[in-house]
C-alpha cells in the first residue's frame, strides 16, 4: 500500500505521505462493468476454486469411498454425475456472484480484476530484465546505488502503520514507468512523477520511492489486502501513456478504478508494438495485515 486509494494527505508531523483508503462507487463516468470482459472474470472465479483444491480433492475421495462402501460399483456413477453438477453449479454461482461485485463496484474485486489486466502485460526474461521489491524503510539503504542486489522473490508481509520503501533496479539503461494497485483498485504512477519527471535510470543501479530527496515517508494505512506493483521497462523513450503525470500538479498521478481499467488497456496495446528484445517487466506483490 503506497496508498493509490485517494488523495494523498500531508502529514506535517509525521513528514510523511499517506494515502487514504476511500473509495466512493458510483462516481465513474462509464459503468466499471463495462471494462472487465469474461476473461478477466473467469480467471477470478478459477483462483478461488484453486485455492480450495486440495479441500475438493479430499472431499471428493471421501465421498467417493463412503459411496462404494454404501452402493458398491453401482453407485459411484451416480454419485461422480452429483459431485459434477455441484462443481458446475459452484463454477457458475462465482462467476455471477464476481459480475455482482463488479456491478455494484466492490473495491476489492475491482482491484483483483485490475490485477489480472496488469498481469497480462507479460514476456519472457531475456539479457534485458527489470527487478521491483519492497523494504522496510528502516532496512532499505541506497547510500551507493552502484551494489548487486538480488530481490527476494518471496511475497513481503508487512502491518498497517509499517513505513516502507519501493526499489527497482535494471540490467540496462532504459525508460522505467512504475505502477500501482491498490486494495481500492485505484491506479498510481509512481514513477514517472512529479518530482522525476525524466523516467530514465542508469543500468546496475537501485532507486526507491522515497528517497531521501523525496522528502517524506510511506505509511501503509491499511485496509488489509493485496497490492501489485508493475514495472514496465523500455530501451527506447515510449509513451505508454499520452500524460503520465497529475493534471493538478501533485506528486503522483493517481486514477479511479474506471480510468485505471482504460489505461492499463492502454498501455498494454502500446507494449505489444514494441519488439520483444526492446522492453521488458516485472510484478511484485506485497500484503498488508492489521
Amino acid at each position: 500500500m503506497i496508498k493509490s486509494e485517494g488523495n494523498i494527505k500531508n502529514d506535517p508531523k509525521a513528514n510523511s505521505y499517506q494515502f487514504s483508503n476511500e473509495y466512493k462507487a458510483g462516481n465513474q463516468s462509464h459503468p466499471i462493468a463495462d471494462l472487465f470482459g469474461t476473461k478477466e472474470m473467469l480467471q477470478i472465479v478459477i483462483k478461488k476454486l484453486s485455492s480450495q483444491s486440495l479441500i475438493f480433492s479430499l472431499a471428493f475421495i471421501v465421498i467417493l469411498v463412503i459411496a462404494y462402501k454404501l452402493c458398491g460399483n453401482q453407485g459411484l456413477p451416480i454419485i461422480a454425475a452429483i459431485l459434477f453438477v455441484f462443481l458446475v453449479g459452484m463454477f457458475a454461482y462465482l462467476f455471477f456472484e464476481q459480475k455482482s461485485k463488479v456491478k455494484h463496484e466492490d473495491p476489492s474485486t475491482i482491484s483483483q480484476l485490475l490485477g489480472e489486466k496488469l498481469n497480462a502485460i507479460t514476456k519472457p526474461t531475456g539479457d534485458f530484465s527489470v527487478h521491483v521489491w519492497t523494504s522496510l524503510a528502516a532496512e532499505t539503504s541506497v547510500e551507493s546505488r552502484d551494489i548487486n542486489i538480488i530481490p527476494s522473490a518471496k511475497q513481503a508481509k508487512y502491518r498497517i502503520g509499517d513505513k516502507i520503501n519501493v526499489c527497482f533496479r535494471s540490467t540496462k539503461d532504459c525508460y522505467l514507468t512504475l505502477l500501482n494497485i491498490g486494495t481500492s483498485g485505484k491506479l498510481t504512477i509512481l514513477f514517472p512523477n512529479g518530482l522525476y519527471r525524466n523516467n530514465l535510470i542508469s543500468a546496475n543501479q537501485s532507486y526507491e520511492i522515497p528517497g531521501k530527496e523525496y522528502g517524506f515517508e510511506y505509511g501503509l494505512l491499511g485496509p488489509p489486502g493485496i497490492e501489485k506493483l508493475k514495472a514496465i521497462a523500455t530501451l527506447e523513450k515510449v509513451e505508454l501513456l499520452a500524460s503520465q503525470f497529475s493534471s493538478d500538479g501533485s506528486l503522483f498521478r493517481i486514477e479511479t478504478p474506471a480510468a485505471a481499467a482504460r489505461d492499463i488497456t492502454v498501455i498494454k496495446k502500446n507494449v505489444e508494438a514494441i519488439p520483444t528484445d526492446k522492453w521488458t517487466e516485472a510484478t511484485c506483490e506485497f500484503r498488508v495485515n492489521q
